[in-house]
């Protein structure tokens, strides 16, 4: 009997220590496993940055065969999709994207978010595309992030809000210029046109940079015409190093200066990676000036100290190259990257501290291309209400300012739901644009011309015309609860950046807040710890029902009023505040909300201007923003 007992303790004791030794054997496989991958993805780091791009990606899917534990698992594949993405491999791109989202979705970032549903649009798959969407929709941080929006609005629409009747411009793709490469930039050198054509398979996806560069000048005759680059050894940029031909350039009306874009990477650190993407490479601007006496240019110094581990691109001089546009992801901007000025320092014969050029241009997206036209400054951006992906936008410029309110955004063709951006000008009715509108051919230069057309005028819809209503249109899923005059609450963030934190909502042309609304207000704010928080960003709008500059200044009067109720409850941090005017919203019929046609039998205009009122709620709100510490 006691034989018996002490087989049974035994298999017992088997029965609980057998699975601790499969355990321990499965975590030691993938210990090992692990060890082996990350051998294999630093061999396909070194040939990733060498551009052996076939190579290094079947490395980094061999490492992924190994036996990993799910956390590297899940960031290898993350890091495999975004590299996939640089090479605009989409199809491939996307699996990645998936299983990494499967085993951990917290590692995914807004942008990477946006970026896994550009693939998806870009190789033709729309419907997954809209169902991950619909995941995000109605989560708080995807509802504010302006990118994210903009991507719901391509999904609905092909190619954005059609103008209605005869476009303002037409537009065609220059065949002579444009090849499999990337053609990303146009610049002027002397009154002759130039572009730059990218020969690497490399592409980043924020268009800052471009690896192996050539200059070319659009006017086939010239001696710098791409169909001449075999038959003679001039060359436009001979004088600059090779290193740093790698992106946007610029030179200035006189010939006296010209600043330059080098990419530059961690040699032996691998590829790193953020929360932004890839953090391997970097770029900088340099600037040469040229000597008269001796008829050539200066060496290339570094424009202005430049922070490591951030980049600095899309120069652009103006003002009789005294004055320097650039866009960087440095630290203390909007977020992404800001696009900032410097003035040149005639004492010390340097560039002067760059000055971030605001919150009517920047946003928590990325702003880049900027330009200056008479006296507009002309960007892209994704973080504006758009059409999708990149748009070109307009702001008056004046006495080296922005206007605040006067923000345009242009229109179809000019932009689409692709990525649109570097627009120069000719004069007020010709230019040229840079867009990745043909999918199949990377980045393309298409030439713009405005259509000669009778001005309609009698075609206004609430004080403002029916194509410009519709062109600055956005669309918004809307929340799963439609809550009015209820601030929506995120959770302060640890690190440095600009955030969303809560929207506080209006009645109908008033500045007053409501008591309910003061009360929702009052409760975010004790729960708030203001010691984290540098700056708040008090933003105010208004619906799109009246004349824009009424509304202008009654967006500012909301700003103004949360502000001062804040101040008032003994919140002691530094306030921006800002009124942005008009923010219509298209809302789909989909939301079961009924929109009244005019010719609806039964329908007064005043039952239709109601309606309308009612609809554009969600446009009379103030939006608090915060940069923390």
């Amino acid at each position: 009997m006691i034989h018996n007992i002490l087989k049974r303790i035994i298999f017992l004791s088997l029965l609980w220590v057998l699975p601790l030794i499969i355990s321990a054997k499965d975590i030691k496989k993938e210990t090992e496993g692990d060890r082996r991958a990350r051998g294999l993805e630093s061999q396909a780091d070194r040939k990733f940055i060498q551009q052996d791009f076939d190579k290094a990606m079947e490395i980094y899917e061999e490492a992924l065969k190994q036996q990993l534990s799910v956390d590297y698992s899940a960031a290898l594949h993350l890091k495999t999709a975004r590299l996939y993405l640089t090479l605009l491999d989409y199809v491939s791109a996307i699996p990645h994207y998936e299983t990494a989202m499967a085993l951990s979705e917290e590692l995914f970032s807004s942008v990477d978010v946006c970026n896994f549903l550009d693939a998806l649009r870009f190789s033709g798959q729309k419907m997954k595309a809209i169902g991950i969407a619909r995941k995000y929709a109605y989560q708080d941080t995807y509802h504010a992030d302006q990118r994210y929006q903009n991507i719901l609005h391509a999904l609905n629409y092909e190619d954005g809000f059609l103008p209605v009747g005869t476009p303002e411009f037409s537009i065609r793709v220059l065949d002579n210029a444009n090849t499999a490469n990337s053609e990303f930039w146009i610049g002027v050198k002397e009154g002759e046109y130039f572009y730059a054509s990218s020969k690497s398979r490399f592409h980043d996806p924020n268009k800052k940079f471009y690896h192996r560069s050539g200059y070319f000048s659009l006017n086939e005759n010239s001696e710098y015409s791409i169909k001449n680059q075999e038959t003679t050894k001039k060359r436009l940029l001979d004088m600059i190093p090779i290193d740093l031909q790698n992106g946007p350039m610029s030179f200035s009306r006189n010939m006296t200066r010209m600043v330059v874009t080098q990419v530059s990477y961690e040699k032996g650190e691998g590829i790193g990676m953020t929360k932004q993407g890839l953090s391997t490479f970097q770029t900088k601007l340099y600037y040469s000036n040229y000597d008269e006496k001796r008829k050539g240019w200066s060496s290339f110094k570094e424009a202005f100290p430049q922070k490591p581990g951030y980049s600095y691109s899309h120069p652009f001089l103006f003002d009789n190259d005294r004055s320097l546009l650039f866009a960087s992801d440095m630290p203390g901007g909007y977020g992404g990257y800001d696009i900032y000025v410097t003035q040149w320092d005639d004492r010390n014969n340097t560039w002067g501290e760059p000055v971030n050029l605001g919150a009517q241009v920047n946003t928590e997206g990325d702003e880049i291309s900027p330009g200056i036209f008479e006296d507009m400054f002309i960007f892209s951006s994704n973080g504006h209400v758009g059409f999708g992906g990149y748009d070109i936008y307009g702001i008056s410029y004046e006495n080296g300012h922005v206007v605040a309110g006067s923000l345009v955004h242009f229109d179809y063709p000019i932009n689409t739901v692709l990525n649109d951006f570097s627009l120069l000008h000719i004069d007020g009715d010709r230019g040229y644009v840079v867009s990745d509108r043909n999918v199949a051919n990377k980045d393309d230069i298409f030439y713009f011309e405005r259509n000669k057309r009778e001005i309609e005028n009698n075609n206004l819809l609430f004080g403002m015309s029916e194509a410009q209503a519709i062109s600055n249109g956005s669309i918004n899923l809307a929340r799963e609860e439609r809550k009015i005059n209820v601030p929506r609450q995120i959770e302060l963030p640890s690190s440095r950046f600009m955030e969303h934190m809560v929207s506080v909502y209006f009645d109908f042309d008033s500045h007053v807040l409501r008591d309910d609304t003061m009360s929702e207000l009052d409760t975010w704010r004790k729960k708030m710890d203001f010691n984290q928080v540098d700056t708040l960003f008090i933003e105010g709008y208004a619906d799109e029902i009246g004349r824009e500059e009424y509304n202008l200044s009654l967006s500012t009067k909301r700003a103004k009023e949360v502000a001062d109720r804040l101040a008032l409850q003994g919140v002691n941090v530094e306030f921006m505040i800002f009124g942005k005017g008009q923010l219509p919203l298209n809302l789909p019929d989909t939301l079961g909300e009924k929109i009244y046609k005019e010719d609806t039998p039964g329908h007064s205009y005043k039952d239709l201007l109601m309606n309308k009122i009612w609809l554009n709620r969600d446009a009379r709100r103030v939006d608090i923003k915060a940069i923390t510490k």
